[in-house]
């Protein structure tokens, strides 16, 4: 053992190993926090930007305008719970003017994991193992406080009923909100 250890190859390579693996399974995000502060002002705000012109001098200004919280209907919502993971806190699903957006409320606490996504699926519960369709929302804002996720077109609040988190690089579910 120790004629393995002068060798500086082995040391070498044995750090390598442990860089690799420590940056590929990645054990720190499991006891680490990524804390997000979205409003839901914020889901719903669009960007405009004008262009004014002088006869010396031509600018352009982008603004954000966002439609009042009124007008904002709440259609579905479910609480959070663990599988194999913990989990708690309310997903909310909102829209405004035609367009839909999933929201994590600021009570959401979920373990933290690496490459974890949010899947939105066309059932009323998650029943385990890898789904075979799904509305892919992208990774994971964050996994402590409020945040907004955009639902594309073909989301439908009379089919897709579960939000689940989803650990792409393990192949494990993290935790599930049945919407109602």
């Amino acid at each position: 053992m120790k004629a393995l250890l002068r060798n500086p190859w082995v040391v070498v390579g044995g750090l390598a190993v442990l860089v690799v693996g420590f940056l590929l399974f990645r054990p720190d995000t499991l006891v680490t926090d990524v804390r997000v502060d979205e409003s839901l002002e914020e889901a719903f705000a669009t960007s405009t930007t004008e262009t004014t012109t002088s006869p010396d001098v031509s600018t352009a200004a982008t603004a954000t305008i966002s439609p009042p919280v009124a007008d904002t209907v709440e259609i579905v919502t479910g609480t959070f719970t663990g599988i194999n993971h913990r989990a708690s806190g309310t997903a909310t699903v909102y829209s405004q003017d035609g367009r839909y957006v999933l929201r994590f409320e600021d009570d959401t606490d979920i373990q933290n994991g690496p490459d974890l996504y949010v899947w939105i699926l066309p059932s009323d519960s998650y029943e385990g193992g890898i789904p075979d369709d799904y509305l892919d929302l992208g990774t994971i804002t964050g996994n402590v406080g409020g945040q907004n996720y955009q639902l594309p077109e073909g989301f439908d609040p009379e089919v897709h009923r579960t939000v689940l988190i989803w650990c792409l690089r393990f192949a494990v579910p993290f935790a599930t909100a049945p919407l109602s």
